[in-house]
């Protein structure tokens, strides 16, 4: 099995920040997907049979690339995690939508059980800041990134991890307790999904 993580940016959000510019989204994101990485590495270097493997470069190519490469190999239980921050607008303003979400692409039921695994950490790490208010739907942007995943042929989920234009969101990813909660949740999730997908 082998695990991918890469950030959730494409062409038109390698220049994105928050409004008040200290929160650079492509920055934040690389971190935190080599965070994740390094927590699965360390989890996993007794097991011989998952690889994690941290992907660069713009969402948009390298789907492209692991659609080619899925597709000329045997049906695999790989899976993508893309790691992403939700935003209300990309007006530059600051904005009150607040919470975590998940999307997962309709590959097989694989997705939907990962995405439930790290909803369940999402809750338990991040408390009440893990709550969507009711009706608030992701950006534009966003569900173009969702709607990359949809055409793998591979188990994927995006996590969009709290609002970059949400102040006291910002606060929290910015400080080492709000990034290293971003990066337990995801190990957690997905160590939570492969204990009970083994």
């Amino acid at each position: 099995m082998n695990i991918y993580l890469l950030p959730a940016l494409t062409g038109s959000s390698l220049r994105t920040k928050s409004p008040d510019n200290r929160l650079i989204i492509p920055t934040y994101l690389d971190n935190i997907t080599d965070g994740i990485h390094q927590d699965l590495c360390q989890s996993h270097k007794n097991t011989p049979f998952i690889t994690i493997t941290r992907l660069t470069g713009p969402m948009d190519q390298i789907i492209s690339r692991l659609i080619e490469t899925e597709n000329i190999t045997p049906p695999s239980a790989n899976l993508l995690i893309a790691v992403g921050l939700n935003a209300s607008t990309d007006d530059g303003y600051y904005h009150t939508s607040q919470g975590w979400s998940v999307c997962n692409n309709t590959s097989s039921k694989v997705s939907g059980t990962l995405a439930e695994s790290l909803t369940t950490a999402a809750l338990r790490i991040l408390g009440r800041r893990a709550f969507s208010m009711p009706g608030q739907i992701p950006s534009q942007r966003h569900l173009s990134q969702a709607a990359l995943l949809s055409v793998l042929p591979i188990p994927a989920v995006l996590t969009l991890n709290l609002y970059q234009d949400n102040r006291p969101d910002i606060e929290y990813l910015l400080s080492s307790v709000g990034r290293q909660a971003i990066i337990k949740l995801h190990t957690k999730g997905i160590m939570d999904y492969l204990s009970l997908n083994p």
